[in-house]
């Protein structure tokens, strides 16, 4: 039997780019892919397949408070790379399937504890042991012709197996209670003579990760001493090889200057006739590498070669005496860890070739040397390494999508360095203006950043949503205009029947959208109308509306006890955005999370009255009965991956009786806020409230939005005041200027 290793290799390297998020902070990289070891060795057909185990391989990764920031099912869906803060984290994998006792069941588990660090490179190997007791019986030669049958059970406090004498390939796998160190035996056996034999035993400090083998043996005896023995050889082993499940990246490739790696997305800047610098360039694999191309068509006019393409681990001894002044290789490889690092420096030869003019009319170019790093598992990446030469101080950079808002931008462009230093005058801005319009460019300041010299931004606030834009880099110093780019600021989409103005009742259940409609809210009405149309929890009200509102609803929610006498079950008022699935008996409901979003607001506003009872249903031990009821209202931004099947298919899958609920620090909740009313709200009528969404990461798109509403706040958990009553009115996304 063998171990299951997840291969992890964490390559470090200095802020790529700036991200807000407070477990990602842009100080580290974790880059992660997947690879699958040789073939499983299996002795029976029902062991799990390779395919089987990367499918069912789950993979946590924690931060240092044990939050868990990411979590993945299934080897593929593992990212190839992940942007971590530095500092301690955890990362856990497990595989196969965890039962008491069953045939060819492994099951697979460990952990390990690591570090982020600035600008290193640490290979880690995560073993996932056999958690499992595994047992198998054997006969001697003797044994098994003496025995015309036999039958051996072996079995603990949850559960027994049975081997027959017919079936020697037969592996029992068990899972041992904490604590429990023993498993009972007990052998049935007919000779060919049909004498029947029973002998029984326990084997004593048991382990987990350990094979035991049962081998039976037989012995004639004197007739006065019974006539017959039974015997039993338990051979012990540890279970330390094979099963490879292998987390390991895709090839890396990061350029390295002046102490700091760069994104190769970063250009290599120089002005026309510079002499050139050195720039090394970093391939990194956990696999050996095969191959590394270099593919430019300027090659051939620049550098002298007669192709456009070299692989540098197979060219030939004439290229290499071309290139030996312009880019230098070293290559080394880990036959322990089978990582790769190859480092390539371009030499300063290198770039004055590609900056050298070329005639007056010459101003430079955008030149792209395309870096193609192949591992041995046939896992590839390709990068851009670019040059730029201009005497252009400043040129325009294409935004990243990520940093559109509706009302804002940040935007990004390159600095000549050298041409900056030597200019005398050194205003930077970014111009932009509606795309298409004749009016003037107006301007945004722009600051060099601090930790890269040669990048400047800004943000550009107060754009008007879901309109496209044109602007360029601005120096004051420079006499030729930086290219011009175009974006398009995200929508301001605000929510369906925010007012709760429209409702319909085909059914029992009062419903939050008119007839004819699709629905966008939905709430717990299917639930408690099972028995009865006078059991709606969620209705409209039209004696209670916001200040100064032109509708004439508002809803309102109020917690009750649903059913016929004692027979039911406490249900809280509520509305959500999604859709409410279906009721599973009295233990709770399937209920669809979220609508599509996407846009990003910064606030969610509107009217409220609250009026609480104390608690008098209670399946919490932190919740007493007796404490006052508290009305809640949460919303979040996120990209969850579709949950469900069919018509089903929901960005997230609330199963309460499964105890499965929405959670407001998992890895697809981009942004979040909530309100609680812990007491009554003031006055008779409605009053205002606010909730600020809080982004902890601004560099992802919104898919979805969840906004959840209800009366009594543990009412998922059965748990609340009857009679507790939650109003709102008008609600409305508020998207920043700023």
């Amino acid at each position: 039997m063998k171990k299951l290793f997840l291969y992890i290799l964490l390559c470090v390297l200095c802020c790529l780019t700036s991200c807000s998020e407070e477990e990602l902070n842009g100080n580290g990289i974790l880059a992660l892919s997947v690879k699958m070891g040789a073939s499983v060795p299996s002795t029976t057909r029902t062991l799990p397949t390779l395919d089987e185990l990367n499918n069912g391989c789950v993979v946590k990764l924690r931060n240092s408070d044990s939050k868990l920031i990411r979590e993945y099912e299934g080897i593929s869906t593992v990212p190839s790379s992940l942007e971590l803060v530095t500092g301690m984290y955890t990362i856990s994998g497990s595989a196969g399937i965890k039962v008491d006792a069953a045939y060819d069941a492994p099951y697979y588990s460990g952990s390990m504890d690591f570090e982020i660090k600035r600008n290193q490179t640490t290979p880690i190997t995560l073993p996932l042991y056999v958690q499992n007791t595994v047992v198998t019986t054997a006969y001697t030669e003797v044994a098994a012709a003496k025995f015309k049958s036999s039958k051996v059970t072996v079995s603990m406090s949850r559960g027994a197996l049975e081997f027959d004498k017919e079936h020697p390939e037969l592996t029992g796998y068990f899972m041992l209670p904490t604590g429990e160190t023993e498993l009972d035996w007990k052998v049935e056996a007919v000779t060919v003579d049909d004498i029947s034999y029973t002998k029984e035993g326990t084997l004593k400090d048991i382990k987990i990760s350990t094979k035991y083998t049962l081998t039976f043996d037989y012995e004639e005896l004197d007739p006065q001493d019974g006539g017959m023995a039974i015997t039993l050889n338990v051979a012990e082993e540890p279970m330390l090889k094979a099963w490879n499940i292998g987390i390991s990246r895709q090839p890396r490739i990061e350029r390295y200057e002046n102490g700091v790696f760069h994104s190769l997305n970063d250009p290599v800047n120089f002005a026309l006739d510079d002499s050139g610098k050195d720039v090394d360039v970093f391939v990194l694999t956990t696999s050996e590498l095969k191959s590394l191309t270099l593919t430019c068509p300027e090659f051939i006019s620049k550098v002298g070669l007669k192709s456009s393409s070299i692989d540098v681990l197979t060219m030939a001894d004439n290229v290499k005496e071309t290139i030996k002044d312009k880019v230098t290789f070293a290559n080394y490889y880990d036959e322990e860890t089978t990582n790769s690092i190859v480092k390539m420096t371009f030499k300063a030869a290198f770039f004055a070739a590609f900056a050298k003019k070329e005639g007056e009319e010459d101003k430079g170019g955008d030149y792209l040397v395309v870096i193609k790093a192949t591992d041995a598992n046939g896992k590839y990446r390709t990068a851009n390494l670019r040059i730029l030469v201009s005497n252009a101080i400043v040129t325009t950079e294409l935004v990243n999508d990520y940093a559109v808002w509706a009302h804002r931008v940040t935007v990004e462009a390159n600095v000549n360095k050298t041409a900056y230093d030597a200019a005398e005058s050194k205003d930077l801005a970014f111009e932009y203006r509606v795309l298409g319009s004749e009016n003037e460019w107006d301007k945004a300041v722009a600051t060099i950043e601090e930790n890269n010299q040669s990048k400047m931004s800004a943000l550009i606030t107060g754009l008007t949503p879901g309109t496209t834009y044109e602007y360029r880099a601005w120096c004051s110093g420079q006499s030729s205009e930086s290219p011009t780019y175009t974006f398009t600021t995200e929508r301001t989409i605000q929510l369906k029947n925010s007012s709760f103005e429209d409702w319909s009742q085909p059914d029992k259940p009062l419903l939050l959208y008119k007839s004819g409609d699709d629905m966008y809210w939905d709430s717990g009405n299917w639930g408690s109308t099972t028995l009865s149309a006078n059991d709606n929890v969620t209705t409209y009200d039209e004696s209670l509306r916001a200040p100064g509102t032109t509708g004439t609803r508002s809803i309102k929610m109020k917690s009750a006890f649903v059913g016929l006498g004692s027979i039911g079950k406490f249900a809280a008022g509520n509305a959500f955005v999604g859709k409410y699935i279906k009721t599973i008996g009295t233990s709770g409901a399937q209920i669809g999370f979220g609508r599509p979003h996407a846009a990003r607001p910064d606030k969610l506003v509107g009217y409220a009255k609250y009026n609480p009872v104390a608690i008098n249903y209670s399946d919490l031990d932190y919740v007493k009965k007796g404490d006052m009821d508290n009305g809640y209202v949460y919303v979040a931004i996120g990209d969850w991956p579709e949950d469900g099947t069919g018509d089903n298919n929901v960005p997230f899958l609330v199963d309460t009786s499964a105890k499965k609920f929405f959670d407001k620090t998992g890895p697809n909740v981009i942004a979040y806020g909530e309100i609680i009313f812990p007491e009554a709200t003031e006055g008779d009528g409605m009053i205002p409230f606010e909730i600020e969404l809080k982004y902890k990461d601004t560099n992802r798109k919104a898919k979805y939005i969840i906004l959840v509403a209800t009366s009594s706040r543990y009412g998922d958990y059965f748990t609340g005041g009857t009679g507790s009553t939650l109003w709102l009115d008008d609600l409305e996304l508020i998207y920043n200027n700023d």
